[in-house]
């Protein structure tokens, strides 16, 4: 019983693969995968030799064998001229097809490796792919701006009821050939020459268009060297503190005027095409780009330097939101440069297809390599979010004196990945953003300039503090670098030797207070050395005994370095 069963269902497999080939076949037919139309140029006359049509290479290769041969009337037979009347497609055809050779050549449309040779156009996956083969009825071949807008150039399969299917320029290209070839500049040095000469001489390596690119090359260097020095000598013109930032300036815009000159050259003036342009406009587009990223980065950074140098630091008492200013622009400089590196990049990669080429295998691996790049470059990003989280809330600006672990310095520059801070050694501490957010620092600018500062200075307990008091407001008055604010003279500390006076004094800056508050402690000290012959400063006191401690006494006051 098993056996029959086996037997039958092997049996009903066998059948429905049978059937499903059948039936595979049958969609294999030209009604599926062509276009049907009722007619195909009914207005072109019959020719003895037509083209072959039944695959897409062979009806690209019938198509340029034609216009070579300059049968112009024969190679119409590749375009599909249902969209223009019946008696116009015998005198409109050889124009047509003539004009759309040029276009395919003048834009190197043709990319023979891709081109199939199949009457289905079928594609086979490779593999990297995961779904089957499969037939079309398109095949594009690329795109011509018209307008600024992109039209798709294709092959189309078509056929009618009583006829074969065949394979020939959409109706919406041919349509559209006249407006394409309009657009296209055919150059100011080669408008003389018929388009029937054109078309043979476009799109081919010959030694005429490498002497052509030639000579426009060394053009471009010529006007690069005089732009170049031209712009050098106009920088000795300008204001003195704009001459080292403006110094950035000329190789840059010569470069980009060079590239630009280069690439007109070849557009407008004499038209190459085909190997010759598809290198060289890339070649001269990726120059002319990547020197326009660096004039721009050098014209951000000729601005900054400027006001840089304008706003120097220290920063004057009397505009105080300097610092603000100088904080603000080396911040958009950091960001100007991160974000046109990107975009410049990006756009070149972009343009030399390497998302085309490697698109499926980055993605592929874009979850590794996101992972990889996210490690290794974890202690660069941290810093460069926090040096943006410190220039949006500003706990310290370029200027700023801040006391940090110790150090008593200046903040001279703040990039994306560090702050660099100028020390009172008239040295360069290099910290990471991320400590200024991990651990505490002073900042002795952040409310004003105005700076306070206290003296310590010990002395004996018997001192009169009033007298103190009023020989530091003796030393305070009147100096420039005080703020004005009466000092304060208290004794803080009081221990069996000696107390500790406090002296509270307020600066002009962070810099004047603490030479200030220097002089203070001089002059106290001195004063103290004089007063009463020095009777209140601080000293050691011993205890005296005399044949046991029970019958010692204290030591008299201001008595010193007594034993027994």
């Amino acid at each position: 019983m098993r056996r029959i069963l086996l037997i039958a269902l092997v049996s009903v497999l066998a059948a429905l693969s049978v059937w499903s080939a059948a039936l595979a076949q049958e969609e294999e037919g030209p009604g599926l995968f062509a276009f049907e139309v009722s007619a195909i140029n009914e207005g072109l006359p019959a020719l003895e030799s037509p083209l072959r049509l039944d695959t897409p290479r062979a009806a690209l290769e019938s198509f340029l064998a034609a216009i070579d041969q300059r049968e112009y009337a024969r190679a119409a037979q590749a375009l599909n001229l249902s969209a223009i009347d019946p008696e116009e497609q015998a005198s409109r055809g050889p124009d047509l097809a003539l004009k759309l050779a040029f276009l395919l050549r003048r834009h190197n449309l043709i990319d023979w490796a891709d081109m199939p040779d199949q009457p289905d156009a079928r594609v086979l996956p490779d593999v990297q792919q995961s779904f089957g083969p499969y037939s079309r009825r398109s095949v594009d071949l690329g795109e011509v701006d018209v307008d600024g807008r992109a039209t798709p150039i294709s092959l189309q399969r078509f056929h009618t009821d009583d006829s074969e299917a065949v394979w020939l320029f959409s109706p919406f290209v041919v349509e559209r050939i006249d407006a394409m070839f309009a657009d296209s500049p055919l150059g100011i040095f080669v408008r003389w020459m018929p388009l029937e000469e054109r078309v043979h001489t476009v799109g081919q390596p010959s030694a005429w268009e490498w002497l052509t690119a030639a000579i426009l090359l060394a053009f471009s260097l010529l006007l690069w060297f005089g732009l170049y020095y031209l712009t050098r000598a106009l920088t000795l013109r300008v204001p003195l503190r704009w001459t080292l930032a403006v110094r950035k300036i000329p190789l840059p815009l010569a470069t980009v005027v060079a590239a630009l000159a280069f690439r007109f050259g070849t557009v407008h003036l004499v038209v190459l095409t085909g190997p010759v342009v598809s290198n060289l406009d890339i070649a001269s587009e990726m120059v002319a780009l990547i020197a326009g990223a660096w004039l721009l980065l050098s014209t951000v950074s000729a601005v900054t330097l400027a006001l840089s140098v304008r706003y120097i630091v220290p920063l004057s008492l009397e505009n105080p939101e300097n610092r603000r200013t100088k904080t603000t622009v080396y911040v958009v400089r950091r960001v100007a440069v991160v974000v046109v590196a990107l975009l410049s990049v990006g756009y070149v990669l972009l343009k030399t297809g390497v998302f085309e080429n490697f698109g499926l295998s980055v993605l592929a691996s874009v979850g590794a390599l996101g992972i990889l790049v996210a490690i290794a470059a974890r202690p660069l990003l941290g810093n460069m979010v926090a040096g943006l989280q410190i220039a949006l809330a500003e706990p310290l600006r370029i200027g700023d004196v801040i006391v940090y672990d110790d150090h008593w310095a200046t903040v001279e520059d703040i990039s994306f990945a560090h702050t660099v801070l100028r020390t009172w050694r008239n040295t360069r501490l290099i910290v990471p953003h991320e400590h200024f957010l991990s651990r505490p620092f002073e900042n002795c600018s952040k409310e004003g300039e105005a700076v306070g500062r206290i003296v310590k200075i010990p002395v004996d307990y018997r001192i009169d503090v009033e007298q103190v008091r009023r020989k530091v407001e003796e030393i305070v008055a009147g100096d420039t670098r005080s703020t004005g604010e009466p000092p304060s003279v208290e004794m803080v500390e009081v221990d069996g030797e000696a107390a500790v006076l406090w002296i509270w004094i307020s600066g002009t800056t962070a810099f004047t207070s603490w030479y200030l508050h220097n002089h203070v402690r001089e002059q106290v000290v001195a004063f103290l050395k004089e007063l009463d012959g020095g009777a209140y400063l601080p000293r050691r006191r011993h205890i005296l005994l005399s044949g046991s401690e029970d019958e010692a006494g204290p030591e008299p006051l201001g008595r010193t370095n007594v034993t027994r």
